[in-house]
């Protein structure tokens, strides 16, 4: 037993003296246990707070541990926007946790997007990025310095991956106000026409590539390349409309309503084969059942439409996905594999066309992150 405990002590005071491998190892913590061990010795605390230390936790897969709720973006009726913890089982709730993310103040500014840990936020008078782990924020220089933008119609996206490229990536996309044909262009110069309605306030980022919806397909635009690339695959042959777009266990993923169904969701897969990618049909879900579990005291029987909407799709496992909903006045999360349904958040109340209102709110996803902004 002596002998044991004498390799494990020297084990440990090897470990302590040597900076890179204690820091490949907290490195791979979570991230409040990280700041708990801050309060270990000065020495861990520099460890911890060197910028070496950020690009070393940065560069390592981290699994999405929560979600940010924005009941009412764009709107009038906009509600403060609530956080929550995604527990074992991959529901959204509350925690007790003394560790939680700061949520930005959206008084004067708006969540366009969250990825990989970091948010970019919107306002009338400038663009941030913002890290809800620290805190940090850092307002980027405008798109049009040289005029007056607000007359100007356009959308940003971002796209942050310490795995596949360094720092973050910011694009800007507006009309072509100078152009003899009606286009859409970036800032880098490349145009392309607006063949069919896209959601441009809906981005997503994935693999080098940043995603858009559209009324028939999805644009992609390339970040190695910087330009838009035509290789989408149509929408599936039904027509399906509010659709979400998300990456989850490892690919993109499409979730939405068929036309001739209001409580019918399907959810499909980008397949890439050899020829070109296509979508591939998961997962049909009837609402019904849901509906009457969980909000059926909500539903008066004069009302013809119920109001629902999906929200956001969340990852459970490797293979496994949860779909976040909005059902009458309430929002749930039904998992796919056994059509189990868990309780997450009433919605606001105080307003009876926000509480009924389909396709206003969005879930940002929360990743644990020290990269500087």
């Amino acid at each position: 037993m002596s002998d044991n405990t004498e390799f494990i002590s020297s084990s440990m005071e090897a470990i302590e003296r040597n900076d890179d491998l204690l820091t490949q190892i907290l490195g791979r913590v979570t991230l409040r246990d990280v700041i708990t061990f801050r309060r270990v010795s000065k020495r861990w605390l520099s460890l911890i707070s060197a910028p070496y230390f950020r690009c070393c936790h940065a560069s390592l897969k981290q699994r999405v541990s929560g979600l940010f709720f924005d009941f009412a973006p764009d709107s009038v009726f906009h509600q403060e926007v609530k956080f929550f913890y995604l527990d074992k089982e991959t529901c959204p709730s509350y925690s007790s946790s003394s560790f939680s993310p700061k949520i930005p103040d959206l008084s004067s500014s708006q969540i366009i997007q969250s990825c990989n840990g970091l948010m970019l936020l919107q306002s009338e008078e400038a663009v941030f990025i913002y890290n809800p782990t620290t805190g940090d924020k850092k307002t980027l220089p405008s798109s049009f310095p040289s005029f007056d933008s607000s007359d100007l119609h356009y959308s940003l996206a971002f796209a942050f991956d310490p795995l596949h490229f360094i720092g973050y990536k910011v694009i800007c996309i507006f009309d072509g106000v100078d152009s003899k044909n009606e286009c859409f262009e970036t800032m880098r110069g490349c145009s392309f026409p607006p063949t069919f309605r896209v959601e441009f306030d809906m981005v997503t980022y994935f693999k080098d590539s940043i995603y858009w919806n559209g009324r028939k397909t999805t644009l992609r635009f390339d970040l190695k390349e910087e330009c838009m690339k035509n290789d989408m695959p149509p929408l599936p042959s039904k027509t399906y409309y509010r659709t979400v777009l998300v990456p989850t266990c490892g690919h993109m993923n499409l979730a939405g309503f068929e036309s001739d169904d209001e409580l019918s969701i399907c959810v499909f897969r980008l397949k890439k084969d050899y020829s070109s990618p296509r979508w591939v049909h998961l997962h049909s879900i009837d609402l019904l059942p849901v509906i009457v579990r969980t909000a059926f005291d909500r539903i008066t029987l004069h009302e013809k439409e119920f109001f629902c909407s999906v929200i956001h799709l969340i990852e459970d496992d490797e293979d496994g996905m949860s779909l976040l909903l909005h059902v009458p006045g309430t929002v749930v999360v039904l998992r796919l594999k056994d059509r189990n349904s868990y309780y997450v958040s009433d919605i606001p109340t105080g307003n009876e066309i926000l509480q009924k209102t389909w396709g206003w709110f969005r879930a940002f996803e929360y990743i644990e992150s020290l990269a500087s902004v």
